[in-house]
């Protein structure tokens, strides 16, 4: 099984425990365990964050789910997330789950079975469709928050932006790719790669989105939250106009 060196024992145990249990549980059913999400990119601090596992198989009855949440029900209660998925199912997503899959793609680690995305193709037209719903998504969110704040005087964000700043790191992965660029593999350079792509229009909070993810990889405390918020909301914003705008 692939080495997860990287990841503390707390987040790692539960995937040692799991991996061989889908194996058992699925059988000749199996297609591939894969690990996604942040813990599957060496390197990143993960604080706390859960692993997630995918399972691909051929099938998933009632059956099948019985004997997998037998073998799970450990893994789980220590915090592992699972998602599942046939192989029908994969295959006839690439253009309503476009970018969930585009992700799991480009950043996964097979823990068993064989690589599930060999051969699957992702339209360009629907991807640049699941960015745009995706990030006018996250631009209402934190326009909402920053309205409950606000109103409220209560400033505890780290969380939402955290979730905020990892989307859009995501979301820049893959819209970089679309517009024909090679997304930097290092985090910083890859955000700063794609405020330069929006330009002018993201040029006076660049700096703060910038500090914002420094601030946020060393778990510092805040000086200013709500002015944290306010430019990474201008940021999604304006990506979003940039890819509506794109025609692919």
């Amino acid at each position: 099984m692939t080495s997860l060196d990287w990841l503390s024992e707390q987040i790692r145990q539960p995937i040692d425990a799991a991996t061989p249990a889908i194996v058992r549980a699925l059988a000749g059913q199996l297609i591939a365990v894969c690990l996604i999400g942040p813990a599957a990119k060496r390197g990143r601090s993960l604080r706390g964050t859960h692993a997630e596992l995918l399972i691909v198989a051929e099938t998933l009855d009632t059956a099948r789910l019985r004997e997998l949440a037998r073998g799970l029900a450990q893994p789980l209660r220590a915090g592992l997330q699972v998602r599942t998925v046939t192989r029908t199912e994969l295959a006839g997503s690439v253009d309503v789950q476009a970018l969930d899959i585009a992700t799991w793609r480009d950043h996964h680690l097979l823990l068993a079975g064989s690589d599930p995305f060999v051969g699957l193709e992702i339209a360009a037209k629907d991807l640049r469709h699941e960015i745009e719903r995706a990030l006018r998504t996250l631009t209402q969110r934190l326009r909402n928050r920053m309205l409950w704040c606000l109103a409220t005087e209560q400033v505890r964000l780290d969380a939402l932006l955290r979730e905020g700043m990892e989307l859009l790191t995501m979301i820049g992965h893959h819209t970089l790719a679309l517009v024909g660029q090679r997304p930097p593999r290092d985090e910083a350079a890859l955000l700063g790669r794609l405020l330069a792509w929006c330009g002018t229009s993201v040029a006076p909070v660049a700096p703060m989105v910038m500090a914002l993810r420094s601030r946020l990889e060393a778990t510092r405390a805040p000086d200013d939250p709500l002015a944290e918020l306010a430019a990474l909301a201008t940021t999604t914003e304006a990506v979003c106009a940039r890819v509506d705008a794109l025609r692919v």
